[in-house]
């Protein structure tokens, strides 16, 4: 079976049901395994602005989105000499890839007819649900079965205090935007309760200050497509710093590495791990960086 996968959560989904070899094509942000980096790249920004301020590409992102066009484009003609069976894509967010119907539209540009799955989970329940339906589509149930059961008992829901730690997972930090879809569900495993957001809601665009006056005990930095290392760059900017240092949170603040949180993939079940265990303040090596913030100026603690 040939596997075009423009999502990179799905890229990672079929890797870790132990289909790799089944991909031949790849968007520019599918990087997990890093076995998928010598992949072809079918799918690539129109603009590669990654090292802007947080500002500055949310500003433009919201202005191409307005417009009604795309912030990404296929490549036709490397489609047409790939000719998948299946493309993995999704229909929740212009921001995050091509929609269904960009993919279908590319397809009948390059006289290629494969099967177009698209996924759109909202919330932890569906996204370990897309790890089933992924492994019909590649033919394997059963892995995708096994790998799901093992997904939702390491997510199962924690027992909670009667006050639970209240959490604010920030998916982007100029201007800040609280986690919201499946996120709620990572906080709520994990013992805490999200701050400012409901279950299989998107995230939602709020300031500093609204969050300092939310009282989170604890607080993790994870903004979308970014890793440790881009948000420690990001930080640098005074006046940011100030105002995430302005929150407090007695149980601290950290910086995550964007896929406990942003991929609807294996990884969230990281992301449960993560937070169980800053609340728990138990000292832990983590899969994936993270870095605590000091408090008094908002800078990564080396």
């Amino acid at each position: 079976m040939r596997v075009v996968s423009v999502l990179p959560s799905a890229t990672e989904i079929v890797c870790a049901l132990g289909h790799g070899s089944d991909l031949v094509g790849r968007s520019a942000e599918c990087d997990f395994p890093p076995t998928v980096r010598g992949l072809p790249v079918v799918m690539r920004p129109r603009v590669w602005d990654a090292d802007r301020p947080s500002r500055e590409i949310d500003a433009r992102v919201r202005a191409v989105r307005s417009t009604g066009a795309s912030l990404y484009e296929l490549d036709i003609e490397r489609l047409r000499q790939l000719e998948p069976d299946v493309i993995l894509t999704q229909d929740l967010c212009g921001v995050c890839s091509v929609t269904e119907a960009e993919v279908a539209s590319a397809c009948a540009k390059a006289d290629v007819a494969p099967l177009v799955v698209s996924l759109t989970p909202r919330t932890l329940t569906q996204v370990w649900s897309t790890v089933e339906r992924i492994g019909r589509v590649l033919d394997d149930p059963s892995a995708g079965r096994e790998l799901a059961q093992r997904l939702r008992a390491r997510s199962a829901p924690a027992r909670r205090p009667p006050s639970a730690p209240r959490v604010a997972v920030v998916e982007w930090l100029d201007p800040p935007i609280l986690a919201g879809l499946w996120t709620p569900e990572i906080v709520r495993a994990a013992g805490g309760e999200a701050v400012g957001v409901r279950r299989g809601r998107p995230g939602v665009r709020t300031d500093w200050s609204a969050i300092a006056a939310a009282s989170p005990d604890l607080v993790v930095l994870s903004p979308c497509s970014f890793p440790v290392e881009r948000s420690r760059a990001e930080l640098k900017d005074p006046s940011l710093r100030a105002a995430i240092a302005s929150v407090r949170p007695p149980r601290g603040t950290f910086v995550a590495d964007e896929a406990y949180f942003s991929r609807p993939g294996p990884r969230l079940a990281d992301g449960v791990d993560l937070i169980r265990h800053l609340l728990a303040g138990a000292t832990w090596r983590p899969p994936m960086p993270f870095e605590a913030v000091r408090e008094s100026t908002g800078e990564i603690a080396a």
